[in-house]
């Protein structure tokens, strides 16, 4: 009886567990819905290189496609490499292990658009 109620309890964690949270607001429940509609542009290990060693983000344009359409203006976005040493990242768990498995402290890159 004491392993049927324990199984039953486990079960009853691990349901609520994998049940999503809704997020509340002060007047009711957000909720999200719609699209990206602009894909977001590729960064290249060139730009990574760049942007590391400087005091402040860089600034880039992606690159115009082929297919855009004319007068179309091409995405802009600042570009920021830092370290996660003095970070709350650098406890986490998985940094940890990236930095082991790597024998190199990982870099955060950031990409922040206009």
């Amino acid at each position: 009886m004491r392993i049927w109620i324990r199984k039953m309890r486990v079960a009853g964690l691990v349901a609520m567990a994998l049940v999503p949270a809704a997020a509340m607001a002060d007047g009711g429940t957000i909720v999200f819905s719609g699209a990206i509609v602009e894909p977001t542009c590729s960064v290249g290990a060139q730009r990574i290189d760049d942007a590391r060693g400087a005091p402040a983000p860089v600034r880039y344009r992606c690159s115009e496609s082929v297919s855009a359409s004319p007068g179309q203006r091409a995405q802009s976005y600042a570009l920021s490499v830092s370290d996660t040493i003095g970070t709350p990242l650098a406890s986490d768990p998985l940094i940890v292990y990236l930095a082991q498995y790597l024998s190199a402290q990982p870099k955060l890159v950031t990409q922040t658009y206009d």
